[in-house]
């Protein structure tokens, strides 16, 4: 039984083509790939090719002979060097290092399989839907309204850049389906009555976030939270402050606005 599975595991279909076979014989024989010795590894290639020869098939047959012929080539360049006149290198060593660089790179796309194949499947764990045509229900004459001096478009958008980037792994952590019709006024109502209910100074938007319902977070609502704080500014009942162009925005009441309620009041 063991032997049945050591020679399952030495089958030439587990390879996938002639570098794959050198990567693994380098890696199975603890070989410095920096400081290849070429003729170790193409006695070892050639070995293993004679005694799996009938296990090949014939479509790939051609590619792993053609290896074991460029392998042997590339030996007899160290036995007989040749110098090169423009760089002082010898072809061997040239022809060396190209053949380190492609298994090293190849090297490098089977360690990032593993992680491609998990993405895959993460990947297929989200549910897609075609973006509705809103075309209809545009308005025939935009109307454009100011923002505070204070409010700069720009670092807006990058603000909200940030938040999406924190949240878009967030926003799929478990399989959901959300059917829910999102208010710009809704939202302003849950903001005002958070700010209300909290003792603080200030809070940054992606804190807020948090505490928001992880089966009410989406994308949508993330776009409609961020059109209620403008509207909030826009109408003096929070501030919103940004030190730096990469900061998250920080949202706070405006007390000024309270204060001249409360005079109105009495």
């Amino acid at each position: 039984m063991e032997q049945q599975i050591a020679t399952l595991n030495l089958k030439l279909n587990a390879f996938d083509g002639p570098i794959d076979l050198l990567e693994s014989l380098i890696r199975e024989h603890k070989m410095d790939i920096l400081n290849l010795d070429v003729a170790a590894l193409a006695a070892q290639y050639l070995k293993f090719i004679k005694k799996h020869i009938n296990d090949i098939s014939i479509d790939d047959a051609s590619e792993y002979l053609s290896m074991a012929t460029y392998l042997l080539e590339l030996k007899s360049k160290k036995v007989l060097p040749i110098e090169n006149l423009t760089t002082g290198n010898s072809n061997f060593e040239l022809e060396r290092d190209r053949l380190v660089h492609r298994i090293i790179e190849y090297r490098k796309y089977k360690n990032a399989i593993p992680q491609l194949l998990t993405n895959q499947n993460k990947r297929l764990e989200m549910y897609a839907k075609q973006a509705d045509d809103l075309e209809a229900y545009a308005p025939t004459e935009s109307i454009i309204e100011e923002l505070p001096t204070s409010i700069e478009p720009s670092r807006l958008m990058k603000a909200m850049e940030i938040a999406f980037e924190k949240w878009k792994l967030a926003l799929f952590t478990h399989r959901k389906i959300l059917v829910q019709e999102l208010s710009v006024d809704d939202i302003e109502k849950e903001i005002i009555n958070y700010l209300n209910s909290h003792n603080f100074d200030q809070i940054s938007f992606s804190d807020y976030l948090k505490e928001v319902d992880e089966l009410k977070l989406s994308q949508q609502y993330i776009v409609t939270c961020f059109s209620a704080l403008l509207e909030l500014v826009k109408y003096r009942k929070i501030n919103l402050k940004q030190m730096n162009m990469d900061d998250d925005i920080f949202i706070s009441k405006n007390l000024q606005k309270d204060e001249m309620q409360d005079s109105l009041i009495k």
